[in-house]
């Protein structure tokens, strides 16, 4: 979303198609779809195409599209508009489409513009004061994509009216817009050699079988049937691949991401064993089922990041441990015949997306401390992405354990995402007893936990949230659930992710805890940010066994007991930095032998 967008509108994706083009989504495509217009059409028409937000919700319920825009003046339906005004709107789409005309008919970018102007209702055209604005583009209701009379008499109700003489109906595929928007007229100048050679005769419209003037016909036919005869004489040359100078930027700095990791990674394999156990919590998030919280919920926060075994046995998890404590705190979200996740800021209140239990019949939750319970909505926030909450109540819980709210911290905090997508639960033995009828099988629902760290805080003023971008891995069914610091904090709601048609790259986001917090208050929810910092670190360092000497201890003379005098020539050493580890000096005479732990002793890096 861009920088000053205002929302204008929302919608599921249920019941609805998503036209394609190159096995890709138009929708998806906003970005190169502006650049293009503002290219070849101009401001106007780079403003015309709502910029969509995709909310992939969870594993059952529908998702939902957020539309959004940079223009300034009331929001109103065409539908909505007086005749007069009406008109005026209908003349500058017309004018807009008009100048586009040319680069509908470009056999390179006129099928991926033109799909994108099919519409999923006559409601799709709105009025930004006097500028127009389409919503709800690149969408077909379910099924008109594959019928035509449907498609046909959907258009004469959605876009129309709005056309210029001459345009076709919008396309739902290259041969689609094949046989609509190549005329016999011959191709403009700026068609590529390659492009010709891929122009065909359109489908549905015959080539007179005579036409004028015949001997010349005749004549290119029999030339062009002796060309074929020699190898090679007919091939066209295949137009080399351009490489947008963002991707190009994208790609080299994904690759010196990659390289500083391995650079960072290939100096830790070389660390002594106590400096490496120092150095860890900043290369890479240790594993949840090494963290230990402190018992009491009112001291300093820290997690204790145990470097020994982290599970022995089957024995039952550890109650400090932030698995446990997680458990504890996280829920799945029944509504209805959907899924999500949500968690307790009370004995008895649940937070979750409000998209996640919208429009349910029923509302339950179900967790292995609680079994399931029927659950009541309370209060949702306001529509659109940033204010995706919503609170939910249930009979006082004596089993579970409240997550605390927090600050998002800075990039390269460790996170966790805690919660129930429907990717894993699809595998799941016992969310398959619980979708089968057995209530037991709640009891032994375990959250999925992914790791991470934060990447990057984008504040919204005008809806008081941060947005917390993350690379914990999330996917549809963790809406809702929390995304927490080490400290067993919530830092954020995972609400939502977007991708990138061009690159395999997935942005993960969760509104931050500021925005939830404000939203509880406002539900007669205290629950207040706790502002001290998850001193991972230094809590490392505290959990560490006790290392020898930095020199081996040794008498006046030569007996053992005395205090190990420094060199009266060494120089001191520097207090380290604010917020620096500081290692242990290096030794000056032999350390005793200790066994080396164990490969599985050691801490688990994802």
């Amino acid at each position: 979303m861009t920088e000053g967008s205002r929302f204008v509108g929302s919608r599921t994706l249920a019941d609805l198609d998503l036209v394609r083009i190159d096995d890709g989504l138009v929708i998806e495509g906003h970005e190169r779809l502006v650049r293009l217009l503002r290219q070849r059409g101009g401001a106007a028409a780079a403003r015309l195409f709502a910029e969509p937000v995709l909310s992939h919700s969870n594993g059952s319920a529908a998702a939902r599209v957020d539309w959004y825009t940079s223009l300034d003046g009331p929001v109103r339906s065409l539908a909505d508009l007086d005749p007069g005004e009406a008109s005026e709107l209908r003349d500058r789409v017309r004018a807009i489409l008009s100048d586009l005309a040319p680069l509908l008919r470009s056999p390179v970018e006129g099928p991926f513009l033109g799909a994108c102007l099919n519409l999923a209702g006559p409601r799709a055209v709105l009025a930004i004061g006097d500028q127009p604005l389409l919503i709800d583009w690149g969408l077909l209701p379910a099924g008109l994509v594959a019928d035509e009379a449907s498609r046909l008499r959907h258009h004469a109700i959605t876009l129309g009216g709005l056309l210029p003489p001459g345009l076709p109906m919008p396309p739902v595929g290259r041969a689609d817009w094949s046989s609509r928007f190549q005329s016999d007229e011959a191709p403009s100048s700026e068609t590529a050699p390659t492009a010709r050679a891929a122009l065909r005769p359109p489908r549905g419209r015959p080539v007179p079988a005579w036409s004028s003037p015949a001997p010349v016909a005749v004549a290119c036919a029999a030339v062009l049937l002796g060309l074929s005869f020699l190898p090679g004489a007919l091939t066209f040359p295949t137009a080399p691949r351009t490489v947008s100078a963002e991707a190009k930027a994208l790609q080299a700095a994904w690759l010196d991401n990659l390289q500083r990791r391995r650079e960072a990674l290939a100096s830790a394999a070389a660390f002594a064993c106590p400096r490496l156990r120092a150095e860890l919590p900043s290369l890479v998030p240790q594993s949840p089922a090494g963290v230990r919280l402190p018992p009491d919920a009112t001291s300093r926060p820290q997690a204790r990041a145990a470097i020994g075994p982290a599970i022995q046995g089957p024995a039952a998890p550890d109650p400090a441990s932030l698995v446990a404590r997680l458990e504890r705190g996280s829920v799945l979200v029944l509504a209805g015949s959907s899924t999500g996740s949500g968690f307790f800021v009370s004995d008895e209140f649940v937070v979750t997306n409000r998209h996640v239990v919208e429009n349910a019949e029923t509302l339950r939750i179900a967790g292995r401390h609680i079994g399931i319970i029927p659950a009541r909505l309370v209060r949702t926030g306001g529509e659109g992405h940033l204010t995706d909450f919503a609170l939910l109540r249930v009979p006082r819980q004596a089993d579970v354990r409240p997550l605390a709210l927090a600050g998002p911290g800075r990039p390269l905090t460790p996170v966790v995402a805690a919660g129930f997508p429907g990717l894993h639960l699809g595998t799941d033995p016992t969310f398959a007893r619980l979708g089968e009828g057995d209530a037991s099988a709640s009891r032994d629902l375990e959250p999925v936990l992914q790791t991470g760290v934060v990447n990057h805080l984008q504040r919204y003023d005008d809806a008081a949230v941060t947005l917390v971008l993350h690379s914990a891995e999330i996917a549809p069914g963790n809406s809702g659930g929390p995304l927490v610091d080490y400290c067993a904090r919530v830092v954020g709601v995972n609400s939502f992710g977007r991708s990138d048609g061009r690159m395999p790259v997935t942005a993960r986001y969760a509104l931050g805890a500021d925005g939830l917090s404000a939203f509880l208050e406002a539900s007669g929810v205290a629950a207040p940010l706790d502002a001290e910092p998850c001193d991972l670190q230094a809590t490392a360092r505290e959990a560490r066994p006790e290392e020898p000497a930095s020199a081996a201890p040794r008498e006046s003379g030569s007996g053992a007991g005395a205090a190990a005098e420094p060199a009266p020539d060494a120089a001191p050493r520097p207090a380290p930095r604010e917020g620096a580890v500081a290692l242990p000096p290096r030794p000056t005479a032999p350390v005793p032998s200790r066994p080396r732990p164990g490969r599985e002793g050691g801490p688990q890096a994802r």
